[in-house]
């Protein structure tokens, strides 16, 4: 039986990836069930063990190998209590104790992943957003970077219609607006704006599949440092999924072998090697996809106009405006 998942979901967002080989990850999507809404009212029972179980395979099946799915809510306390009911005591006690000495050994970071940049795979976009947020406050740039995750490039669109999710795009422009009155850096104003408008746009021209999962036209690039010392590097694995699918499917393979992910590495590594030597413009090839895809598809693309009379010129002014807006929304 296929059940509708998508009113569980909760966002997708990259994450610094890390692993190897197929073993590598470097997105995150989170879906939530919970038993009640914001407002304390009742929109789902608790889950047993086997329908919590069901449900993660089939969601994680939607993915990829370098997507991680995390799985949270009170819905899903049958499976957390089925953890914790088949230890002993004693157990427990020695797994919480082993967790804890390894949160004292590993490096602490943020957790907050509404603060890790987010970046569309157009380079030049991608570096003037970062460069005008350099220097501003890391909730300036959470919000942001939050515009383009929840805005803009959303994951999956299966709960908008393609006029709610242009309007959400319209209302990520307008707060792309506020940021550049308030609080970017005078000098990076035009570039920051212009970028986040090639987003948009970006956004805007993706296509969304029976499932509502959006393809964007544009690869997904690797980037080393950050602000205005972003540099791009050639994402491998994209370009052998793009351009080699045979060995893509190849290298799929090799991500289940029990080898810490060494196997894949090698093929990956050997495969650019050989494609190289062998079509020396295979790399320039690649790249020219995605601008000839934003030239066709993205540069002179209309947005939508749905929340363009928003007054940005201050927080209170904003949030005014735009209660006003889906007031007069509703009549």
């Amino acid at each position: 039986m296929n059940i509708d998942y998508s009113q569980f979901y909760r966002g997708t967002t990259n994450i610094p990836s890390y692993g190897s080989g197929g073993y590598k990850k470097d997105t995150l999507v989170k879906y939530t069930f919970n038993t009640t809404d914001e407002h304390g009212n009742k929109v789902m029972d608790k889950m047993s063990r086997e329908e919590t179980l069901q449900a993660m395979k089939d969601i994680r099946s939607q993915y990829g190998d370098s997507v991680i799915v995390e799985f949270s809510g009170d819905g899903m306390a049958a499976l957390a209590e089925g953890r914790k009911g088949s230890m002993v005591p004693e157990d427990r006690e020695a797994m919480e104790a082993r967790n804890a000495a390894f949160q004292k050994d590993i490096v602490q970071i943020d957790k907050s992943l509404n603060d890790l940049p987010a970046y569309s795979g157009m380079y030049g976009a991608d570096k003037a957003v970062t460069s005008a947020l350099e220097n501003c406050s890391k909730e300036e740039q959470g919000f942001v970077y939050d515009i383009i995750r929840q805005n803009f490039l959303v994951g999956n669109s299966g709960s908008m219609t393609d006029d709610e999710r242009q309007a959400n795009i319209s209302l990520g422009m307008k707060k792309a607006e506020y940021a550049a009155q308030n609080f970017i850096p005078e000098d990076s104003r035009d570039a920051f704006l212009e970028a986040m408008e090639s987003i948009a746009k970006l956004a805007s021209a993706g296509k969304a599949d029976g499932s509502g999962n959006i393809d964007y036209g544009v690869a997904q690039g690797r980037y080393l440092g950050h602000g205005s010392n972003l540099v791009q590097t050639t994402n491998v694995l994209d370009m052998m999924r793009t351009m080699d699918k045979d060995a893509y499917a190849e290298y799929q393979k090799m991500g289940k072998n029990n080898d810490g992910g060494l196997s894949s590495l090698k093929y990956l590594t050997n495969w650019y090697a050989g494609a190289v030597k062998k079509n020396s413009s295979m790399v320039d090839n690649y790249e020219k996809q995605s601008d000839e895809y934003v030239g066709k598809n993205v540069k002179n693309r209309k947005l939508d106009k749905t929340f363009a009379g928003l007054n940005t010129g201050s927080k209170a002014a904003f949030f005014e405006s735009l209660t006003v807006h889906l007031q007069e929304g509703v009549k």
